[in-house]
């Protein structure tokens, strides 16, 4: 493994930075009456870095190369492979704990976020209408800045950039009490899944595309983690 994979400052932000960019889900009223999305997508992501320190195809052996995602109700899983096809990291937002939780495959500890917190300073812009993949899309950009004892009381700012498809809905009330981020308002402008995330951080820039969406029903099991008898950490 390479030294930067070890469990220290730099990953901690990719970490924490990565909860609070790659979540953002949202709505629009207009919808309200449709049947919301349930199902699983896969996403393809790509890396642009910053610094000969991180080479992308680097990045994807430790970050992910791969993702797919599983919703129900608002609650989701987010599972992240190599290119060989090993599972390196799952995410998993329970809205009835209250908690997104992180589980990598380098340790025990499973990571976790208060999603009725908001730590951070975050702005957003909603841009013009796009169509992506054939699906009509609203595009939001959002500006964080995270500080506190994960970086060593420093400021970071990252960026990210969301266009949300109208015709995969969600229904707004799931997200109520999600202010981590101020998500709570962000989810008040977009208006479903997004398809599209390009996010801006400190190293390098990562573009999540989706490849293939799937409407099915998913089985509550799938979203379940194990929390019995493991180290927990809030992030």
């Amino acid at each position: 493994m390479y030294n930067f994979l070890k469990l220290n400052g730099t990953k901690t932000f990719l970490l924490l930075a990565s909860i609070l960019l790659s979540s953002f889900i949202n709505y629009d009223s207009s919808i309200i009456n449709e049947s919301y999305f349930e199902g699983q997508i896969t996403y393809d992501i790509e890396y642009t870095s910053y610094s000969e320190k991180f080479q992308s195809e680097k990045i994807k052996e430790f970050v992910g190369s791969k993702m797919i995602l599983t919703f129900k109700d608002g609650n989701y899983k987010k599972e992240y492979f190599s290119p060989s096809g090993t599972l390196l990291q799952k995410r998993i937002l329970n809205l009835k704990d209250r908690k997104s939780y992180l589980k990598t495959s380098d340790t025990d500890t499973i990571f976790w976020v208060d999603i009725t917190k908001n730590d951070s300073k975050t702005t957003f812009e909603v841009l013009n209408d796009t169509i992506i993949l054939k699906h009509p899309c609203t595009v939001i950009k959002t500006k964080t800045i995270v500080s506190g004892k994960n970086f060593k009381e420093k400021s970071i700012e990252v960026e990210g950039l969301f266009s949300y498809a109208k015709d995969l809905p969600i229904n707004p009330i799931w997200y109520n009490e999600y202010m981590e981020s101020d998500f709570k308002e962000i989810s008040k402008f977009g208006k479903g899944i997004a398809i599209l995330t390009i996010n801006k951080g400190m190293f390098w820039e990562q573009r999540i595309i989706a490849t293939a969406i799937e409407k099915r029903k998913v089985k509550k099991t799938e979203l379940d983690i194990n929390l019995k008898n493991v180290p927990l950490k809030e992030l």
